[in-house]
């Protein structure tokens, strides 16, 4: 089985920061209470997110739009 830290990398950075926030509520909902050390706000969780996604050019924001609406047309 990989390593957290490999499925994070290979599965999690790749995704939008909203999917990543909704997965770290979905793994926090079913932690048994009491296992979080410290409570973190929604900010909190979103800035983190941001500190580790890849920053993207307006270009390749573009691009990957262009993309995605080709996609819908297949």
């Amino acid at each position: 089985m990989p390593s957290v830290e490999t499925i994070y990398q290979e599965s999690v950075m790749p995704l939008p920061v909203s999917d990543q926030v909704r997965l770290a509520e979905m793994i926090m909902e079913r932690a048994p209470k009491g296992t979080s050390p410290k409570r973190r706000s929604a900010l909190e969780i979103i800035e983190a997110a941001r500190a580790v996604t890849p920053r993207r050019t307006a270009a390749e924001i573009d691009e990957y739009i262009r993309t995605e609406r080709d996609s819908w047309d297949d």
